[in-house]
């Protein structure tokens, strides 16, 4: 006895039913195409929507890279602005050192030539606060700004006072007449031969013989020969109302009533008189009494400078 077969719908039927009172529109599409055309609706809206994502992506990135270069431009406009800075606070310490090497010249502290001043390491400085950021270096500069500017005021100051009385502080003995090791001190001492203390009215300072002696001040030399202890003594009257001496010296080289500026050779360091061996005793006096030449004497290493 023959089975019957059950028969499987394998269509899908869409049907179109329009507004108005037409006849309705069906369309049969077989299953197996209506799967796949399904699959193939569906993987084309995920290939869209992977599309909007990457380009949404894309756009946000592009974005930030235009800031990312937006700002590295604004902190190379500001870096540049750091170094025209740094540049004009150079260039104004330049000027400020050639105005104090004026003030030494008319005081006689130093020689015409100038010692330039080194280059500060402004770019490193430059690049270190503009990664600590610019309000820091904004007010430091500030600061420094304002300092210089004060300190450029007292120093004109000081620069028209010395211009107007050149010749006073030319006087003042603030020279170094020999620079070396300050062996004995001014004031009481212990004698090298003797148990017992003398007063030692000036400084000696050690050197090797036949170094030049300069003066210490503008003057008049008031005596130039041989002194019981002392050796060859040179001493020289300054206007200011003080006398400077110089014992020890091996030979002299300018004699009684010679007009000496300050920094000349006047002697030949030496160890004449009573000495243990090559040094200056140099002294200030003002009328009858000693006074101690550190008084006048700036550090060796300022004088160098």
């Amino acid at each position: 006895m023959w089975k019957s077969k059950k028969k499987t719908n394998d269509q899908l039927t869409l049907i179109l039913i329009p507004a108005t009172t037409a006849k309705p529109y069906s369309l049969s599409i077989p299953r197996k195409y209506a799967r796949g055309a399904t699959l193939a609706a569906a993987m084309i809206i995920l290939a869209v929507v992977l599309i909007g994502v990457w380009f949404f992506l894309s756009r946000a990135e592009i974005r930030s890279v235009n800031d990312l270069k937006s700002d590295n431009q604004k902190k190379q406009e500001t870096i540049e602005k750091m170094s025209q800075e740094i540049n004009r606070i150079e260039e104004q310490q330049k000027n400020l050192i050639k105005k104090q090497n004026d003030i030494k010249k008319q005081m006689g502290l130093q020689k015409e030539s100038a010692a330039t001043p080194s280059p500060s390491r402004g770019g490193e400085a430059v690049y270190t606060h503009a990664k600590q950021g610019t309000q820091s270096f904004s007010g430091q500069t500030q600061y420094i700004a304002e300092s210089l500017e004060q300190q450029e005021k007292e120093i004109d100051e000081l620069l028209r006072k010395v211009t107007k009385n050149t010749e006073y502080y030319r006087s003042l003995p603030n020279q170094w007449p020999v620079y070396g090791e300050i062996s004995s001190d001014y004031g009481w001492r212990k004698l090298t031969f003797r148990r017992s203390e003398s007063f030692h009215d000036g400084i000696d300072i050690k050197n090797d013989s036949g170094t030049p002696v300069m003066a210490a001040a503008d003057g008049i030399v008031t005596y130039a020969g041989w002194k019981a202890a002392y050796g060859r003594t040179v001493e020289i009257q300054h206007s200011c109302g003080l006398i400077t001496k110089y014992g020890h010296n091996s030979s002299l080289l300018v004699a009684k009533g010679d007009s000496v500026k300050k920094g000349k050779i006047i002697a030949k360091l030496g160890s004449t008189g009573v000495s243990t061996g090559p040094h200056l005793h140099f002294s200030v006096l003002k009328g009858d009494n000693s006074q101690d030449p550190m008084i006048y004497l700036a550090a060796q290493e300022d004088q160098n400078s």
